[in-house]
């Protein structure tokens, strides 16, 4: 085990190796919390409390461009994480490793206030198997997506070290690409303590780099995920394709509405179609409304999608929640990166990879 950590201390080292102005965190964290049981189907396995430890590195960029990405001060970092859900038999444990990002909403002080969205994947040690495990319906597929966002508060004991308080809220699936995929919500509470490299205290920038534009923005794309066509664990998945298009209005320098329509053709539901002998069209298409936060280049949404065509006897349900995370590239910013979630209730459905396009 003193192996791999030193490994993982290394990889995560080296992938800030350079540019070493910017301050630097070697961070370690232990974490404790509740599995939520968001299924009668799960209720049973979902009674424990999850434990596990994180060590992380990141950097602080304090430079004017990397200031306008989201107009404040921010860190971005590399973790591992290793939880154990209490139920060695059936859940076990998992291994992770994130990619994170963390703007500063309060930099003034030692007293530091700060959120935190983290994205990566995740080694599943338990899954389901028909005959050795069939109570785990929460993961099928040993390699599956990590998704977190986390509260934060930061206190600097000096320019060295720091300690914090973090609510997690956690989130395993494969994203639909096999069966059964309950996937896993844990939310734990964290405290921990960074060794602080480079720190000098964070100055104001200048007003006139923010640029505070509350012009409507137009956006256009496209999306791209892979579904399965049922929910047994021999089911196959299937590609769906999709586009969208909308408007986003600001309404303060953060925050903002939105709506537009999306319309997608899902193979996987053609093929239940078939399977099946159903009446039904692989055709979907929903309007869509939400509110979304924008900090520069980063904008994440949160909308309710109704749909107005349907495969009526495979999806019953006539709204959808869907949860989106964008990043702007390029010089113009324009060209933008991104993915969702789309989920019914408490069940996520599938995820999805994003390609847009953002005019004024």
């Amino acid at each position: 085990m003193k192996k791999y950590i030193g490994t993982i201390l290394f990889l995560l080292t080296f992938y800030f190796a350079f540019g070493q102005k910017n301050p630097s965190f070697y961070g370690l964290k232990g974490h404790y919390g509740f599995i939520i049981s968001h299924s009668e189907e799960v209720r049973s396995i979902s009674q424990t409390n999850p434990y596990g430890i994180q060590l992380e590195y990141s950097r602080l960029k304090i430079s004017d461009k990397a200031w306008k990405t989201c107009y404040c001060y921010g860190r971005t970092g590399l973790s591992f994480a290793y939880f154990n859900y209490a139920n060695p038999r059936v859940l076990g444990s998992s291994y992770n490793l994130i990619y994170f990002v963390e703007p500063y909403f309060t930099y003034k002080g030692p007293l530091k206030f700060s959120l935190r969205g983290s994205i990566g994947a995740t080694y599943l040690d338990k899954v389901f198997d028909e005959t050795t495990n069939p109570e785990n319906l929460l993961f099928s597929s040993h390699f599956n997506f990590y998704l977190a966002l986390s509260l934060n508060l930061n206190y600097h004991l000096n320019d060295n070290y720091a300690i914090n308080l973090s609510a997690n809220y956690s989130h395993i699936s494969n994203g639909g690409k096999k069966q059964p995929n309950k996937g896993m919500n844990f939310p734990t509470l964290s405290v921990g303590v960074d060794k602080i490299i480079n720190y000098e205290g964070l100055d104001p920038k200048p007003r006139e780099l923010r640029n505070q534009d509350m012009s409507t923005r137009y956006y256009a794309g496209s999306f791209f995920s892979l579904r399965s066509s049922g929910g047994e664990a021999d089911a196959t998945s299937h590609p769906l394709i999709g586009f969208l298009g909308g408007a986003l209005q600001p309404l303060t320098g953060i925050n903002g509405v939105n709506g537009g329509v999306e319309v997608w053709y899902d193979y996987s539901d053609a093929r239940i179609a078939e399977n099946e002998m159903l009446d039904d069209s692989a055709f979907s298409s929903a309007v869509i409304l939400g509110h979304h936060f924008s900090l520069g280049n980063f904008y994440a949404l949160q909308q309710a999608g109704i749909y107005v065509t349907r495969p009526k006897n495979i999806q019953p349900e006539w709204l959808y929640q869907r949860y989106s995370f964008w990043y702007s590239i390029g010089r113009s910013k324009r060209w933008t990166l991104g993915g969702s979630i789309i989920a019914y209730g408490t069940g996520v459905d599938h995820m999805d990879a994003r390609l847009l396009y953002i005019m004024n």
